[in-house]
């Protein structure tokens, strides 16, 4: 679906004129010649206004539990999964659903205070024993952003493996032989520690064509002060890589405030970028090309697949959403 900014630029005018008459504010000053040309671009980019677009219809008003792997803390320094929160919250203000976030504390979950769930939707990544905390709450789950049993549960994704592959591929092509990886480490609990998703797609794929040079691999955290470390330590080095790819766009922009101070420029002297397309990554020095994904979407579909549990669907259902790779200046 189109967006107001591209719809402006197709009608060569302004965003708020755009927003102003796509919802009919009768006080704006505006040609009828305008007016119109804006309501056909709309219309042919298939927009709707917020007051237009889809809400869940259902037979009953039902509670929702968000329950996120992070901690408060945590979720400000990684957007994405901020923007998965925002499009299960925005789709059901919209609708007959209302929800309640519940946070990680020292590895558990805590639903005694929290009263009854009709649905749980779990974003992030989980233990067992924390799923098997969730099931005693409800049997209604969807999982986003990990699929932890496609014959259980419902899961809503992003594949990964391809969308990491392609942005390399463009590097390659692009003429970067030199590609550097700066990452974080996951964990479900304390104890339990991830292989990053990215770095190992990264890790198989630069080995299998001979291009892997472990010591353009750091691994720190997903956040700016992490990307911003993380580089410096790269650029200490007497070799470092001709491009950077970030598991996020915290890191890159870290990343990017790094190679600045070194007086390097980017993407002249080093390339970067990011993962996930926040919605500041575009207004960097330079805008940081990235993988876009769409977050709020998965977001929408994962609230989608719960009402559909709720209301009696037995077959768990996966759904893999698309991402995009958006090039702007920093490659």
């Amino acid at each position: 679906m189109a967006t107001l900014k591209e719809i402006a630029l197709k009608s060569n005018t302004s965003i708020t004129t755009v927003s102003r008459v796509l919802n009919y504010d009768k006080t704006l000053s505006v040609s009828e010649e305008m007016r119109k040309k804006i309501i056909d671009t709309a219309s042919g980019m298939n927009y709707r206004t917020p007051r237009n677009r889809t809400k869940i219809k259902t037979s009953k008003k039902i509670r929702v539990g968000i329950v996120h792997w992070y901690n408060i803390h945590e979720e400000i320094d990684d957007p994405y999964y901020i923007q998965i929160r925002r499009g299960i919250e925005k789709l059901a203000s919209k609708s007959n659903i209302e929800t309640t976030l519940i946070y990680k504390k020292s590895d558990t979950f805590n639903f005694k205070d929290s009263g009854h769930f009709d649905g749980l939707i779990c974003i992030g990544k989980f233990s067992r024993a924390q799923i098997n905390q969730f099931r005693r709450v409800t049997t209604s789950i969807v999982f986003v952003d990990s699929s932890p049993d496609i014959n259980v549960y419902d899961s809503v994704v992003i594949d990964f493996t391809k969308a990491v592959e392609e942005l390399l591929q463009e590097l390659l092509m692009e003429g970067y032989n030199a590609i550097g990886y700066l990452g974080g480490t996951e964990y479900v609990s304390k104890s339990i520690k991830l292989g990053e998703r990215q770095e190992l797609v990264f890790r198989n794929f630069l080995f299998e064509r001979n291009k892997l040079d472990t010591r353009f691999i750091h691994i720190g955290a997903f956040s700016t002060e992490s990307g911003y470390l993380m580089m410096k330590e790269a650029l200490s080095k007497s070799e470092y890589a001709r491009a950077y790819f970030c598991a996020n766009d915290s890191i890159a922009l870290g990343a990017m405030r790094a190679i600045h101070e070194k007086r390097l420029k980017i993407p002249e002297d080093i390339a970067i970028v990011g993962f996930n397309d926040n919605p500041n990554s575009e207004f960097t020095y330079p805008p940081l090309s990235t993988v876009k994904v769409y977050t709020e979407f998965m977001g929408e579909q994962a609230l989608f697949s719960l009402n559909e549990k709720i209301e009696g669907r037995s077959i768990p259902i996966k759904k893999i959403i698309p991402t995009k790779l958006v090039k702007r200046s920093t490659f």
